[in-house]
Parts: C-alpha cells; structure tokens; sequence
C-alpha cells in the first residue's frame, strides 16, 4: 500500500528521492508514472511538522528544510548523512536506514532532517522536532536520548551521526557523493573497492579494483602513490577506515566515496532507469 502525494519530492533531497524512484519502479509503476509523481518539487515553506510517507518497502520521513530550500533561500548550510544497520529502539530491524541531518555552516543549528527505513522513524524525526523547536545544534543531538525506555543511554545512529557531523573539518573534506562517480570514470580514476569478494562479485563499479580491507597492508603495493585513489565499501564504513589507514601508510591522495555501493545503487537505479545495459555498475545492490 502506498500513502503518496503528488509532490512527495518536494519533502526530499535528491537521494531520498532516488529510494522513492526504486520502490516505486521495483513495484510496477512504468517510468513514466514514477516521473510524473516525482516531478513537483514545490510545497509552501515549511512549518515544523512531522511528514511521513509508507511506500511499499520503506517508510520515508522528514522535518524542517530540504537542502534545495536552503539553498533557495541562501542560507549557509552543511549536510551529513549516515548509513548504518538500525539496532536501536524498541523494534530494531537490522535493515539499512539511510538518515540525514541539515543544519546551519557557523551555529550547527538543526534546519532538517530525512530518513528512510521500515521501522523506528516517529521517534527519531520527534527528536529532531523538540531540538528545533528548543533552537538545538548538533551537540545537544549527541547527547540526546532518542529512545528513552532504555535502562542505560545506548548511543543511536542519530547521535553518532551528529557526532560524526561535529568532527568533520568541512574545509578539509575529502569525501566525494556517489553521484560524482560518472565523472570519477569518465576521467579513468582510480576506483578502489575494498569490500569482501563476494560483496564485489554481486555488483561493483566498472573498472573498479577490488581489495579488501584486511588486505590492504599485504596489498599496498599494487595501489599508486602519484594518483588520486577513490575508495568505497558497502555502506561508507569500511572505505572510511581503509582512507584513513591508507593515509598513514603516506598515501596523500586518497577520497572515500560517501554512502558506499549502497548509495550508489540507489543513484544509479534511478539515473539508467533500472537499465544495467550502460550502467556504471554490473549490478545494483539495495542491502
């Protein structure tokens, strides 16, 4: 069952909407009535209010700004987003969320936040809505206590998130999007993937060298020094470790690809319209 609204996109960033365009398409809509339902990216600017949408596979949610009415509205934002197995609340499910959190350049004052996942969305965007409506930043989201039945504070993926948010030197950022990566291969970069081998197996990149990152020091030698390395996991995690290892190895050119093949799957799913024949990617994988 879908609860739909003809402007969904309008409550979204554009790799929201690339969940959106796979479910929809995964559940027999044609392409062009995914589009049509996609195509309104206006709504009336924002109240503080829960908005929250059941697809068929995920349940999307959002409050406050979307980065594209920021930028309408020329306000200095940043954005992080984190993709991570959900483990928390009353009902943990294992499965992906994908969760994002926009907030002021210079005061990190929250303005948004989106998520998709199947469950555990109410309690984590009622989070965000009372650090907004009490004028919050992101460090009274690490502290916060997003699920208060636990007998003991059990860090949530919204407080490592803004944890995560807090640490990163913006100006010194070396991570890419996942929909840079068309350009990454038009000019022949260096793809690095260090996944197990039957993650790469399943899908990869094209043209992507496959090294895991237990093997990594055994393999060090097989990676160039003078270029420009692009690294990428399933989900961010992995490729984040392996940057940061590779670098103390006196690697200085290296970028992790934010989101993983996770996140790339969604943009590349909606991009070839679910068409592997010129797709970036030998298969698509969502998990």
């Amino acid at each position: 069952m879908i609860d739909m609204i003809d402007n969904i996109s309008a409550y979204f960033d554009d790799d929201m909407i690339n969940i959106i365009y796979k479910d929809l398409k995964s559940n027999g809509l044609s392409n062009k009535e995914v589009e049509e339902l996609l195509k309104d990216k206006y709504r009336d600017l924002p109240m503080i209010k829960i908005n929250i949408f059941q697809l068929n596979n995920y349940k999307l949610g959002s409050i406050g700004f979307t980065s594209r009415e920021l930028e309408n509205l020329k306000i200095d934002f940043l954005e992080e987003k984190l993709l991570s197995n959900d483990y928390n609340g009353e009902n943990p499910t294992n499965k992906i969320v994908y969760l994002k959190v926009l907030f002021d350049k210079v005061s990190k004052k929250i303005l948004g936040c989106q998520i998709a996942n199947e469950k555990n969305i109410e309690v984590r965007l009622n989070a965000i809505k009372n650090i907004i409506e009490k004028g919050g930043d992101l460090k009274d989201l690490v502290k916060y206590k997003v699920n208060p039945t636990d007998n003991e504070w059990n860090p949530d993926i919204l407080n490592i998130l803004a944890l995560t948010a807090m640490s990163k030197n913006e100006e010194n950022s070396n991570d890419i999007e996942a929909k840079d990566i068309e350009k990454l291969l038009k000019n022949k970069e260096f793809l690095l993937d260090v996944r197990e081998d039957y993650e790469y197996q399943e899908g990869h990149i094209k043209g992507a060298i496959n090294i895991p990152l237990r093997q990594i020091l055994d393999k060090k030698d097989n990676l160039p020094k003078d270029k420009d390395i692009y690294v990428y996991c399933r989900s961010g995690h992995r490729s984040a470790d392996a940057v940061n290892f590779l670098k103390s190895l006196g690697f200085e050119k290296v970028h992790n690809i934010e989101g993983g093949f996770i996140d790339i799957s969604f943009n590349e799913y909606h991009k070839d319209k679910g068409n592997l024949e010129n797709s970036i990617v030998t298969n698509y994988n969502f998990d």
